[in-house]
């Protein structure tokens, strides 16, 4: 009799869970070098003891990235960096292992390093910092990510490709970790553009409506669910009625 009570807990479930994955790509629209997620669900098949028939539920599997590249918009500002092609580039994390990111809207801390918004350090080849000489009046960073201060090298970015896209976990703050089983290589056919940002690959249209379908299939199956509990009420009083 609950079977059905059972099977609308776990789509709400995997519907809030949805909700919540597409809500903040929505949130991020505007966050340069954001790749939209996906949630992933599997349906799971039991036969309870006693049942006719196999009860059907579904639960979260997972999330997968949109891996689509964002596009590049001129911003004119020297610290600011687009990729042009599949590659990463390298930040030391909190934790002080290097993850990825996409997100090139740099700037210079209090120390001269370069540093993401987030205040997290650039990595350059090896995992070193890259630091800009106090009073450095010019700088470029060429497509190889080879920064230059004055006419001087200072460092070179840390640029990276993987042999799966999809195999890039988000860590936050616009970090990438790779799954264990995926490799890093030098950057072959990635390029840096300096004064450019890339910006997130999200469809503001299509999340908008996925959020709209989400919410009409979370009420109705909320219905379904009252509905349910509704005829079980009923019955159970019947049958009060009649033992009375």
């Amino acid at each position: 009799m609950e079977n059905a009570l059972y099977v609308g807990l776990s789509r709400q479930v995997v519907l809030n869970r949805a909700m919540q994955t597409v809500a903040n790509n929505v949130a991020n629209i505007s966050t340069p070098g954001y790749r939209g997620q996906n949630p992933m669900f599997h349906e799971f098949i039991s036969k309870p003891a006693g049942a006719k028939e196999p009860l059907k539920m579904v639960y979260d599997y997972g999330q997968y990235t949109t891996t689509s590249a964002g596009p590049l918009s001129l911003t004119g500002g020297t610290y600011d960096v687009a990729l042009d092609g599949p590659g990463f580039m390298g930040i030391t994390a909190p934790d002080g292992t290097t993850q990825y990111t996409r997100s090139g809207n740099f700037n210079v801390n209090s120390q001269g390093q370069l540093v993401t918004s987030a205040g997290f350090t650039v990595a350059g080849n090896g995992g070193s910092a890259i630091s800009i000489p106090a009073g450095t009046s010019d700088v470029k960073i060429l497509p190889t990510g080879d920064v230059i201060a004055d006419g001087n090298a200072v460092g070179q970015i840390m640029m990276i490709e993987v042999s799966d896209l999809n195999g890039m976990k988000p860590q936050g703050n616009g970090l990438y970790k790779p799954d264990n089983n995926i490799t890093t290589t030098p950057a072959q056919n990635t390029r840096m553009v300096q004064g450019s940002l890339e910006g997130s690959n999200v469809n503001s249209v299509l999340e908008m409506t996925r959020m709209i379908e989400i919410s009409r299939d979370y009420q109705s199956t909320m219905n379904m669910v009252s509905a349910e509990d509704e005829r079980q009420r009923g019955t159970i009083q019947k049958l009060l009625q009649t033992s009375s």
